[in-house]
């Protein structure tokens, strides 16, 4: 069995009570990243964003995500148990994903009140980013303005890429970082 301070072991090795130690702090980190992003996306009023334009604000926040996305890829490569940081990254990058959408549909509503088929507060804009990102689309709220189906479509598009590039580049990370711990090469 590895021993507690094996950090190179690999996660299947662990014992029940370390695989729940792993487990524990891996989300520990992951719901103190979620917070943060939710405390944020409470605090920032989106109508400070459409003093730039809320076009600015989404790149603003893509450019965060795309920054946090390599953080987190430098992250999984180095930790000890790379597939547990590789979930829960992903976890904390869809959380970040679907706040600076949110923002984006809440500060294109104050800017122009007619871009949805009903005018979105944080609330709405959350629902509705959720059920564009889960591809349900109940319906309810849709896009009306051009610029409104434009920032949709970005962001079916950047939900594409988190759900199926940005899992694959994950479990890839995670094995690559497994194998080389293996071999005894450093990273």
């Amino acid at each position: 069995m590895a021993d507690h301070d094996d950090v190179n072991a690999p996660y299947a090795n662990l014992t029940p009570a370390q695989r729940t130690r792993v487990i524990v702090r891996a989300t520990g980190r992951m719901l103190l990243s979620i917070v943060a992003i939710v405390i944020m996306y409470i605090i920032v009023p989106p109508g400070d964003l459409v003093e730039g334009t809320p076009g600015l604000g989404m790149a603003i926040g893509i450019a965060l995500v795309v920054g946090v996305i390599a953080l987190q890829l430098m992250r999984t490569m180095r930790d000890p148990y790379p597939e547990v940081r590789a979930a829960t990254s992903l976890m904390v990058l869809v959380t970040m994903l679907v706040a600076v959408f949110a923002l984006t549909y809440a500060s294109l509503c104050i800017a122009n009140p007619g871009s949805f088929t009903e005018v979105l507060d944080k609330s709405d804009a959350i629902y509705f980013t959720v059920t564009t990102l889960s591809t349900t689309g109940f319906g309810d709220i849709a896009a009306v303005s051009p610029t409104a189906r434009w920032v949709v479509t970005i962001q079916m598009l950047f939900d594409l890429v988190v759900l199926v590039g940005l899992a694959r580049v994950f479990v890839l990370a995670a094995k690559t970082a497994r194998a080389r711990r293996s071999k005894g090469t450093p990273d």
